[in-house]
């Protein structure tokens, strides 16, 4: 899927998350942590394709992204090559060790790892890179000011203003960013190409099988069905879904509904 695409299911992944699992255990998150949660989820569901060398993740941060794709295509190449099943004819740089669970859940766990041993520049280097990922892959739907501005600046604006800042991160980001992962690559699974979410498992002489949908429900990434059909379905989750779990604003619509048709009867 394209990157837009992929930032919309990981938004719409991390509403329904944060929004309904906390409230099962009787937690109530206030509505910085839901929205932060959200965005570190849609960031972090375009950062699978740092494998893919004109991605929009390996290509954000200039010569930082850039590197991080150059370790990033080689480790998948080698993983593939040392792991592969006789059947399995790709190359593993693309679509490879960061397209898998088992991937996502190794680099949320180092998240949470590196950020228990340094701290605070994890948890807000982190936070910043979803942040701006997340906003330049929803630039295609309403383009704006650059978005590693606006992410430096809702960076301190979750320090400063969400309850516990960065350090109150620190206990759901490693997840957030396994989860954004994980959603990109069942987005890709139901393309025309899948993804080999259940590596290492074998599957018909292939570890690197790749799981999709059925063939006919599959679409070609950046064709019609993306554009006209997947896009706006996941846009319109991520709004009904905010309206659902994001404390406040149910009452403001409401509010608004009100007024509308208060309008329109008085019209």
């Amino acid at each position: 899927m394209l990157g837009v695409s992929h930032a919309l299911s990981g938004a719409a992944l991390g509403l329904a998350v944060v929004g309904f699992v906390p409230e099962l255990l009787g937690a109530h998150p206030d509505a910085g942590t839901v929205l932060t949660f959200t965005a570190v989820c849609a960031g972090a569901a375009l950062l699978p394709d740092l494998d893919h060398p004109s991605s929009t993740a390996t290509r954000r941060f200039s010569v930082a992204s850039w590197l991080a794709s150059r370790v990033v295509r080689p480790l998948s190449r080698l993983v593939y090559n040392l792991t592969r099943g006789r059947r399995d004819t790709g190359r593993g740089s693309h679509r490879g060790l960061t397209h898998t669970v088992v991937g996502a859940v190794l680099l949320g766990l180092a998240v949470n790892l590196a950020s228990a041993r340094f701290g605070a520049p994890v948890l807000i280097g982190t936070l910043f890179v979803c942040l701006a990922l997340a906003i330049k892959g929803l630039d295609a739907l309403v383009p704006g000011p650059p978005s590693l501005v606006i992410a430096a600046g809702l960076t301190y604006a979750v320090e400063q203003f969400v309850p516990g800042g960065t350090a109150g991160t620190a206990g759901w980001l490693g997840a957030a960013v396994a989860l954004g992962m994980v959603v990109h690559s069942v987005g890709d699974a139901v393309t025309e190409t899948g993804a080999p979410l259940l590596w290492p498992l074998p599957i018909r002489q292939r570890h690197w099988y790749p799981v999709g949908s059925p063939r006919p429900l599959r679409f070609r990434t950046g064709g019609k069905v993306e554009a006209w059909v997947v896009a706006p379905a996941l846009t319109l989750a991520v709004f009904l879904l905010a309206a659902f779990v994001v404390p406040g604003v149910a009452p403001v619509l409401l509010q608004v509904r009100a007024v509308v048709e208060g309008l329109i009867v008085g019209g």
